[in-house]
């Protein structure tokens, strides 16, 4: 076997390589991944609720995402639970709307042993009269078996600002430093992250900031594109040899 044949094997996961975003059904591409072969999943799924973000003027609104009208997602907890290894952990974020359905989902597969709250210091615009600001989000902390925290035991509340709505490129992107910071206490250098929905593939810049390898899926093909964009700048700052 030749050097280069080699390099090719050792960078497979399954059927699948790693260090890849692919513009597919994140379902299908995840039945090309083997059994217990993923260290650890990070993902922020279509809420089923015909999300589109009221932050920017109408004129440059983002488009109601795909697959934000059913409950796919459900069905994709199935695949992520059996491609998790033992004693790693799934990550899954959620609106408070439809957290309660997700949290039950899940709760069939994997141990729940935490969610994080986001506090990200200021919420959306909303109904201004009625309601209280909602500046937080929710990641449910999924563990198949049991999986070690990394570093010192955080508490649950974690202050991360949002991102300017003026610099998101998707409509619930999320801060790279949070991201990190999940990556970091839930697994170890060299391992495989995954992200069914990368959207516009913040958990793969995140990965590669953190000396991790990526998976990732995305089935919109302007949000793939914006995530190649990302990658080629974040890997173009030099990734440590894992």
């Amino acid at each position: 076997m030749n050097w280069i044949m080699q390099i090719q094997l050792e960078r497979m996961c399954g059927k699948l390589e790693f260090d890849i975003i692919y513009n597919q059904d994140c379902i299908d591409g995840m039945k090309l991944i083997p059994d217990n072969s993923i260290d650890l999943i990070v993902t922020d799924p279509p809420y089923g609720i015909k999300y589109q973000s009221k932050f920017r003027p109408k004129t440059e609104k983002f488009a109601v995402l795909k697959n934000d009208d059913n409950d796919l997602r459900f069905v994709s907890y199935l695949e992520m639970f059996r491609i998790l290894k033992q004693n790693a952990c799934c990550i899954v974020f959620a609106s408070w709307k439809n957290f309660a359905y997700d949290y039950m989902e899940l709760e069939k597969l994997f141990s729940i042993k935490n969610t994080i709250i986001w506090f990200k210091k200021g919420g959306g615009m909303g109904d201004l009269k009625h309601s209280l600001s909602t500046d937080y989000e929710i990641a449910i902390v999924c563990h198949k078996g049991k999986c070690p925290i990394r570093g010192k035991r955080d508490g649950s509340v974690w202050e991360v600002a949002r991102m300017n709505p003026n610099n998101m490129q998707h409509p619930t992107q999320k801060p790279t430093e949070l991201i990190e910071r999940l990556i970091e206490k839930f697994s170890d250098e060299g391992d495989i992250v995954l992200d069914p929905f990368i959207g516009s593939g913040t958990t793969a810049v995140a990965a590669v900031n953190t000396n991790r390898h990526y998976i990732g899926f995305e089935v919109d093909e302007t949000y793939f594109n914006v995530s190649l964009q990302r990658l080629d700048k974040a890997e173009g700052k030099g990734r440590m040899n894992i």
